[in-house]
């Protein structure tokens, strides 16, 4: 793969996405895995065009069952039912052995972590794809950035990474999640350093979540016009 193709797809799976090693008699291959659940359907369709820019593929997006969760509940009459619930999630799935660079930048010693020599390859649109992928917007303009790595080093990394790019920065969240605190690091910027983040990053947003790079006043005003238009047309 030429070197443009690798830091893309870096990019594109910087944050998101599964890389495994399979074997075979043969030497082996890389498979990669995306999933998504119903709702998140047109951002996995945008990482799925994103792909196709640097490996060209007749794989599809498609969805699956999760494996049955049984739940009991009584009935009109007071008799307990079982309940078979599934869960679909949609799945594009890739075996080549064209990721093998990707994995072995991705998961160095076979485990995934970021790392400074990749950040160091990547620019702007990395950076983009991962505000898409964890930006948690709350009420007062301020945002939690999820998806950082498992360790605080590696979401220290990427805050500094953030800094380098917009000019943003960011803290460690000490939020307290539901019941505890949350077991991956999160980054925190106010709604200032957020705001820069938008700004920069906006022309590189994926289409679907174009909504996280606009502030909240753009995306009230969108909300009103819509309403607006709808009760026009009504």
């Amino acid at each position: 793969m030429e070197a443009t193709e690798v830091k893309g797809l870096l990019g594109l799976l910087l944050v998101d996405g599964s890389l495994n090693q399979c074997r075979t008699p043969t030497g082996g291959y890389v498979q990669l895995t995306l999933t998504g659940g119903i709702s998140e359907s047109a951002f996995l369709e945008d990482k799925v065009a994103e792909f196709r820019q640097f490996i060209e593929t007749d794989a599809q997006i498609v969805p699956y069952k999760t494996h049955a969760r049984y739940t009991t509940r009584p009935n009109a009459q007071g008799v307990v039912d079982k309940a078979e619930r599934h869960t679909v999630v949609l799945r594009f799935r890739v075996s080549t052995n064209k990721l093998r660079p990707v994995y072995n930048l991705l998961y160095p010693g076979g485990k995934r972590k970021i790392t400074q020599q990749v950040l160091d390859l990547l620019g702007a649109s990395a950076a983009a794809w991962a505000w898409a992928e964890g930006a948690r917007p709350k009420e007062d303009g301020s945002v939690l950035l999820a998806r950082c790595g498992t360790k605080e080093p590696e979401a220290l990394l990427i805050s500094d990474w953030m800094t380098l790019l917009t000019g943003a920065t960011s803290t460690i969240s000490s939020e307290v999640g539901f019941r505890r605190r949350w077991i991956k690091p999160r980054l925190e910027f106010t709604a200032e350093q957020a705001a820069k983040v938008r700004s920069a990053l906006r022309p590189y947003a994926p289409p679907s979540r174009l909504h996280l790079f606009k502030s909240p006043d753009e995306n009230t005003c969108n909300n009103k016009s819509t309403e607006l238009l709808s009760e026009s047309i009504a």
